[in-house]
């Protein structure tokens, strides 16, 4: 028998061509699961981002409708409390409820979010209900997105002064004294 001796010193140090293309294929697989993990991420905060600006817009503008209500001696059916034309502001006595706001718009150009303004006034309690619903005009289909509401007690009105409103989209008031 021939004893064939390997000279172990010409040993070469490196990688292979197949560790290589194994460690670019996982790696690459691994870059797949991160990006659609950091996309998720993005939509989500996204999402979140557009509900907590339609809470904060929702909560401003019923704050400032509960400003002009609550002096109020008169309630009744009119324009002074509605909608713009494109049901993407409230307008108290035809100025914006909330001067200098402005909101995300879509890829088509149209406001990201309409409104829905619902007021109900309750005579014999002297209350006035506002809800403020909100769709957001990216998804329409999905339906109100955010819906907020104040009850605002009318302490300066008769109950013979404020009319019975049912959901109506808007309303007039004056806070001129009453004899």
């Amino acid at each position: 028998m021939i004893r064939i001796c390997k000279n172990k010193t010409s040993k070469k140090a490196g990688f292979t061509l197949l560790e290589m293309v194994l460690v670019i294929a996982i790696m690459m697989i691994l870059s797949f699961y991160l990006y659609a993990t950091f996309r998720t991420v993005a939509h989500s905060h996204v999402k979140v981002t557009l509900v907590n600006d339609m809470h904060d817009y929702a909560s401003l503008s019923l704050k400032a409708i509960e400003r002009k209500l609550c002096n109020a001696t008169k309630v009744g059916v009119g324009g002074d409390i509605k909608l713009d034309t494109n049901s993407s502001y409230v307008l108290i006595n035809e100025a914006n409820a909330l001067p200098g706001f402005t909101q995300y718009h879509t890829s088509t150009g149209q406001p990201r979010w309409s409104l829905k303004l619902k007021i109900t006034t309750d005579p014999a309690n002297k209350t006035a209900t506002v809800v403020l619903e909100m769709t957001d005009n990216g998804h329409p289909s999905a339906g109100v997105a955010y819906s907020d509401s104040i009850v605002v007690y009318l302490p300066a009105a008769k109950p013979e002064n404020i009319a019975a409103l049912n959901g109506a989209g808007s309303c007039s008031f004056s806070t001129a004294p009453v004899t």
